[in-house]
């Protein structure tokens, strides 16, 4: 448990990794257990409750590299056709619509050009 532990959370936050493998440590340490617990990670699927509304709206942080895309078409470099835009792409703005103004105008750049 302490090897499984110690590889979640090494490619996933603590607190997260930890309460993961609490609700769903294998019952043994079986190459059959550990390829179930490998499906149930890869086919995990989360369905929000719902939201507090755009009065409540926070930004996310993180994402695509801004040095992976075109700053003109949004596209990436490593994947030709393969657009990324709005909070996807790691750019940051201050709280008051900049972050609705980055996603509508990146969104603009891929559009034009798709």
């Amino acid at each position: 448990m302490a090897a499984a532990r110690s590889t979640f959370q090494g490619i996933l936050p603590k607190r997260f990794a930890a309460r993961w493998l609490d609700t769903h440590a294998p019952g043994a340490w079986t190459n059959q257990a550990l390829a179930q617990l490998e499906r149930q990670v890869h086919e995990w699927v989360l369905e929000p409750a719902g939201t507090e509304g755009y009065e409540k709206a926070e930004v996310t942080a993180g994402g695509v590299d801004t040095d992976e895309l075109s700053s003109r078409t949004m596209e990436s470099r490593r994947v030709p056709g393969l657009f990324f835009i709005g909070e996807v792409v790691d750019v940051t703005g201050h709280l008051g619509g900049f972050n609705f103004q980055w996603a509508w105008a990146s969104g603009a750049a891929a559009g034009r050009v798709v």
